[in-house]
């Protein structure tokens, strides 16, 4: 366990000089946060989360203006997370690795375009919680996000499961007890995406400007094993440009998603549902499907 908390340490300053060097650079990533997960975690643990994930986008729109057309995209992955607790002058933090494993298929319109499967981008996390108040159950956390482009990417496609550039990402989160057992969060991140210099048929360079996004939620809790709860996310910026031409597709997008989350001896078994409320550009998300378990150790 001490060579464990020891490489924690190490890998802890690798990240930030890593996150130091990418949020200088001008780099859509949204950092979805689950009921309670704000709640500091004990030291020493270890955890593991698979999650699989389906959703089915729909209509294009433009500027707020529906497009001609019946476009479908269905994508499907499994993510696999493994963490480590510890503590950093006897405060919380936190680190994983996530990849994700899965596919994207283009249909309706769009079905004479090739789609892809294979493994998608990782995703690196330093935790750390300022703050932590488990006698009033008050947490406040930071997060420092890094995406690196291992995943499948061909410049001939236009849909990829890897995005072929570096994603860095800044998150803020607090959590409180509302009233009884039912509990309230908010998060705000910051993404800064680095180039694709191999975008299109004609390898031209993509970059896109930083987005933000904002996360409400709130979670019941109805005994030791169930609770429930519903988040909202607001999320805007990233408008992109090819090879320094704007495309004039700035985000606005708003949507939801409700948890069922249920503790058993062998682990927590997440459910939960979303979709997007409205978007002003890009396809819209009719419905997102997701199983998640999570086990600590």
């Amino acid at each position: 366990m001490g060579l464990i908390k020891s490489l924690s340490q190490v890998l802890w300053q690798l990240l930030c000089i890593v996150f130091g060097l990418l949020v200088h650079s001008n780099q859509v990533l949204a950092i979805d946060l689950q009921p309670g997960e704000i709640r500091a975690p004990k030291p020493d643990s270890n955890v593991l989360m698979l999650s699989y994930q389906q959703s089915e986008r729909g209509d294009r729109y433009l500027d707020g203006d529906k497009q001609a057309g019946r476009p479908e995209i269905h994508t499907s992955q499994l993510q696999v997370r493994v963490g480590h607790s510890f503590e950093v002058a006897e405060y919380p933090a936190l680190w994983y690795v996530q990849t994700p494993i899965g596919y994207v298929h283009p249909e309706g319109s769009l079905s004479k375009q090739q789609g892809d499967s294979g493994v998608g981008d990782t995703t690196f996390l330093l935790a750390f919680w300022p703050y932590t108040n488990h006698e009033s159950k008050t947490y406040f956390a930071t997060g420092a996000y890094l995406t690196i482009p291992t995943g499948s990417y061909d410049h001939e496609r236009t849909f990829n499961a890897g995005q072929n550039r570096y994603v860095a990402a800044l998150q803020a989160a607090y959590q409180a007890p509302l009233i009884g057992n039912l509990n309230w969060m908010a998060a705000f991140d910051t993404a800064w995406f680095g180039e694709n210099d191999a975008f299109g048929a004609q390898r031209k360079t993509l970059s896109q400007a930083a987005m933000h996004t904002t996360q409400i939620g709130l979670q019941y809790i109805l005994n030791t094993r169930y609770s429930v709860g519903a988040t909202y996310f607001y999320t805007a910026g990233g408008e992109t440009r090819v090879d320094e031409v704007r495309r004039n597709d700035r985000a606005e997008l708003q949507r939801y998603q409700m948890t069922a989350a249920a503790n058993f001896s062998f682990g927590r078994i997440t459910l939960q549902y979303g979709a997007d409320i409205k978007t002003n550009n890009g396809f819209i998300e009719d419905c997102r499907y997701i199983l998640r378990y999570t086990k600590v150790f």
